[in-house]
């Protein structure tokens, strides 16, 4: 191929403003799913927002007053991995090391979310119906390094697969809702074994890192070749 054109094609990535660009109409990795806090009444019933529940009752429903609020932290980040630390008993302290949610209180205790597994993007129809991994997330309750909340869906869920809907197709600055159900495992020293879990995320999908540097040595080679270039010249007019 002639180089001078292997050059040119370089320079075109690079662009004016020395980064390489991507652009898409979907849910993009690197996209961070901001949710909004949730909002419970006096009588602590969840009544917006986001937040997670736990049929603690046992009648397979999980009602107002069994959801807890959640805010964010850093958000979800799609395609990453997102751990969090420090849970402990009573309430929140300062010190817990949040990832995805804010720390917050169940049962009196402290908790946080994670996800041991990068949260892809495992099917998006670009009309705003997507599926995301979930198949590494857990929680983190009570001084409990991991209880394991990848299983076990119920409701419209599949295994591990969490489902957004948005009101678009993702992109970012639209809207979207998350739904997500597990089980606690059988067993689990959360006392919770068996008992069905949800997580409800909405907000809006923030901006993917869509502009990367461009490393010292892409530049080296681009230079090199625009060099090469020259001396073909110089040699084809000699």
């Amino acid at each position: 191929m002639n180089k001078k054109l292997i050059a040119t094609a370089i320079l075109a990535a690079i662009g004016t403003s020395g980064v390489v660009t991507t652009a898409s109409a979907a849910l993009a990795t690197g996209a961070t799913m901001n949710f909004d806090a949730g909002v419970a009444s006096a009588y602590g019933k969840v009544t917006s927002g986001s937040y997670f529940g736990m049929d603690t009752n046992g009648d397979g429903q999980i009602k107002a007053a069994e959801r807890t609020a959640i805010a964010q932290n850093d958000g979800l980040i799609i395609g990453t991995i997102q751990d969090a630390s420090g849970s402990h008993s009573l309430g929140v302290d300062g010190t817990e090391s949040p990832g995805i949610d804010a720390a917050w209180e169940f049962f009196g205790n402290t908790g946080m979310q994670y996800s041991l597994n990068p949260t892809n993007i495992l099917s998006d129809d670009g009309a705003g119906n997507v599926t995301v991994d979930f198949s590494g997330w857990g929680v983190t309750w009570n001084g409990i390094t991991r209880i394991d909340m990848s299983s076990g869906a119920w409701g419209a869920n599949a295994d591990g697969e969490a489902i957004v809907t948005c009101g678009v197709d993702c992109a970012e600055n639209d809207t979207y809702t998350l739904s997500y159900t597990a089980r606690v495992p059988a067993g689990d020293p959360s006392g919770f074994g068996n008992v069905a879990f949800e997580l409800f995320l909405t907000g809006t999908v923030g901006a993917a890192v869509s502009a990367v540097p461009v490393p010292a040595a892409v530049w080296l080679f681009g230079s090199g070749l625009l060099g090469l270039a020259g001396v073909a010249r110089r040699r084809k007019s000699a």
